[in-house]
């Protein structure tokens, strides 16, 4: 934007420039034209109040102040029609920036109510859990064991890790060997031999 009002800063003194250099040419060629060789006397004082009479042809434009002028015409068109280019340009990039801002705006809108949904359901999966803690560790040990025996692993690990100690022993005690180890070894951070 700042090239195109520099250029058209340029341009304007460019023609005011030229305009004056024809304006004085046409009145030094009139002048010539008109002027006597021979020297004129002063002017007497009725002379100083009237107006200079203006030549009556207007003044022939060189060749080359012609081609002056049609090529500073020929720039202010091609200047204009940057400017209207750069100005359509920048419109187009208002829009899309518009339209950039309002879909930030609605991702990060999902992307909030995503984590609350994931906020959500990782209190709901700890309640469910603390429930199945409770309801373990409440059972006879060997029930208790029967069930965990059956269920996955992962889901098992997690119900007994949460177990009180004493509970979490009975309940291991009455559960297969094999299957009591495994726990055991995973909940202590070690890998099983035996899977």
């Amino acid at each position: 934007m700042a090239d195109g009002k520099i250029m058209r800063h340029f341009s304007f003194q460019l023609v005011t420039g030229l305009t004056c250099a024809y304006a004085l040419l046409a009145g030094s060629w009139a002048y010539a034209q008109n002027s006597p060789t021979a020297p004129q006397p002063e002017p007497t004082p009725k002379a100083q109040t009237e107006p200079p009479q203006l030549p009556t042809q207007p003044a022939s434009v060189s060749p080359e102040t012609l081609r002056l002028l049609e090529m500073i015409e020929r720039k202010n068109r091609e200047l204009k029609k940057r400017e209207e280019e750069l100005l359509l340009k920048e419109k187009n990039l208002e829009v899309l920036e518009k339209k950039i801002l309002s879909d930030l705006q609605k991702i990060e809108e999902a992307l909030a109510r995503s984590e609350e949904m994931v906020g959500i359901k990782k209190d709901l999966i700890e309640k469910n859990v603390k429930a199945l803690v409770k309801a373990y560790s409440n059972m006879k040990p060997v029930q208790a064991a029967a069930l965990l025996e059956s269920m996955d692993e992962a889901t098992a690990i997690i119900i007994i890790s949460r177990m009180n100690s004493r509970v979490a022993g009975k309940v291991l005690g009455a559960m297969n060997t094999r299957i009591a180890k495994n726990i055991s070894e995973k909940i202590a951070g070690k890998k099983s031999d035996t899977n």
